[in-house]
């Protein structure tokens, strides 16, 4: 599956420590900054709105390979809400690649050691954006609570990510968007990051994470 990968994102560049890069954001938006060593080193960046920013060692090998960048924000969100977002260029590389396995392998089921998000591109039904065509034009967004999704993705939220999709979030850059056990994730390559992109991708998380808690807020009323 890396050869996809790399068709799709490039061959990359040689990694280097982020370790720079992530402590001068965090100093220039006051979060606060440590390295973290042992078994898995890396670093992590804690906000203080309610998130937290993590870099080390992809923990999505499968289709991250190299270093990640990892954005974690919890909520009240009901754990058995699931959801992802890609751009539907990702979204056909990895169908492509859970296809091969199932039918490589003779499986009955959805391999259990894939990625979350993996199975669910062959599990949940899609979440239509009818307000929004370019949305639905460039990304999938896969759920089991459809309801509960379309409450999240509000018109400011939605208009975030169609501007994220005319600026930067291109068919290119590897990132993925999930909403598991009440945590909305957003994973990324982390090999080599760009400050710029870095406040972007930031801007779009501290959005969607305080959507997330404010639909989980609706949802439990």
């Amino acid at each position: 599956m890396f050869s996809a990968i790399k068709r799709l994102i490039g061959s990359g560049s040689k990694v280097v420590d982020q370790g720079g890069v992530l402590a001068a954001w965090a100093k220039a938006e006051g979060h606060a900054f440590k390295h973290v060593s042992g078994r898995s080193p890396g670093y992590v960046v804690e906000t203080k709105r309610g998130w937290r920013a993590e870099w080390g060692a992809s923990q999505r090998k499968l289709y991250i390979p190299g270093q990640e960048l990892r954005f974690r924000s919890e909520s009240t969100m009901p754990h058995d809400v699931q959801l992802v977002m890609l751009t539907r260029a990702l979204a056909h590389t990895l169908e492509t690649d859970v296809f091969s396995r199932y039918t490589n392998d003779m499986q009955t089921q959805i391999d259990t050691s894939l990625p979350d998000e993996m199975r669910w591109l062959a599990m949940h039904p899609q979440v239509d954006t009818p307000q929004s065509p370019k949305l639905g034009k460039r990304f999938v967004i896969l759920s089991n609570a459809v309801e509960v999704s379309q409450l999240w993705l509000d018109e400011t939220l939605i208009h975030a990510f169609e501007q994220a999709a005319e600026a930067w979030w291109t068919d290119t850059l590897m990132l993925v968007l999930t909403v598991n056990r009440g945590m909305l994730t957003m994973r990324m390559a982390g090999d080599l990051i760009d400050p710029m992109l870095l406040e972007q991708v930031a801007d779009l998380f501290d959005l969607a994470s305080r959507r997330l808690r404010e639909a989980a807020l609706q949802t439990a009323a």
